[in-house]
């Protein structure tokens, strides 16, 4: 059989989408050689590394509201809009426990995409149980949002910066079989950036240009990389999942409603295109 890949898109709390599709694969037992995600699909393909059907979504529905998950308690901790040692502590350890040891255990690859701050190029980290919770953190700093996270002494922040879909890390890596989730419809493009927002990510992050340069450079690339799955998906080269209309749930949604009708179209969607999924698998 051809070696598979699970490539996840980030999208913060759009990423509940992608947990509604991944549910549905763990409760079919769809089984991947690798799994590769940045950002919020980082997150969630931990989950479904761990086979913790459910957990995503009900962490993000459950503490969308919770200010210590997002707002002024997880700034006062975290000094940033997430609060990743409420999420990494009390809700990892006690409320919604994370299997480090299935996760530790698992026959499939995983890999994270971050973002080096010094040469503004997303880097590619191996699953490591000793530092999951800080590679998921740096992956899922959003900037503006979170501050940088520290691996191995250089400073990192969202995987999504540079590489919003590693799609071609996919490919370069010799995957013939390769099923990408999308956390935004078909017809999406990102628009460029006003003058004032470059100003802010000039001012915040003048010490990393090289970081500056891909901030600025994310929309265009981001649409460059649409157009390519798009493509690749025209061509039967790759297999993707992705919303059908407007996703209307914002990166730090607080509408549990919202979330929880956005993680109902991803558990339709991959229903729907469950048979069609093990015939392009297993071809």
């Amino acid at each position: 059989m051809k070696k598979s890949v699970l490539v996840l898109e980030g999208g913060a709390m759009r990423s509940v989408y992608t947990s509604g599709v991944l549910d549905v694969f763990m409760e079919n037992q769809i089984e991947f050689d690798c799994v590769v995600g940045v950002s919020a699909g980082a997150l969630v393909g931990s989950n479904y590394i761990s086979n913790q059907k459910g957990r995503t979504a009900g962490i993000n529905i459950t503490y969308c509201k919770d200010p210590k998950y997002m707002g002024i308690g997880a700034i006062r901790k975290n000094k940033g809009l997430v609060g990743f040692d409420y999420l990494f502590g009390e809700i990892s350890k006690n409320k919604y426990p994370f299997d480090e040891e299935t996760f530790e255990h698992s026959n499939k690859r995983f890999v994270i995409g971050a973002t080096n701050c010094i040469s503004g190029k997303t880097e590619f980290f191996e699953k490591d149980t000793k530092q999951v919770y800080t590679l998921l953190q740096a992956s899922s700093s959003m900037p503006l949002v979170a501050q940088t996270v520290s691996i191995n002494g250089k400073p990192y922040l969202d995987g999504a910066i540079e590489c919003n879909v590693p799609i071609d890390w996919a490919i370069k890596q010799g995957y013939e079989k390769i099923v990408v989730v999308l956390t935004r419809n078909k017809s999406y493009r990102k628009e460029a950036l006003s003058k004032r927002m470059k100003k802010v990510y000039g001012l915040v992050y003048k010490q990393y240009p090289e970081l500056l340069k891909s901030i600025y450079d994310r929309p265009s690339k981001y649409n460059q990389i649409y157009t390519h799955i798009a493509q690749l998906e025209k061509e039967d080269k790759i297999m993707v999942l992705q919303p059908q209309n407007e996703v209307k749930v914002a990166r730090l949604e607080k509408d549990p409603d919202k979330l929880k009708s956005l993680y109902e179209h991803g558990t339709e969607q991959a229903k729907k295109r469950l048979e069609e999924l093990k015939t392009y698998l297993e071809d």
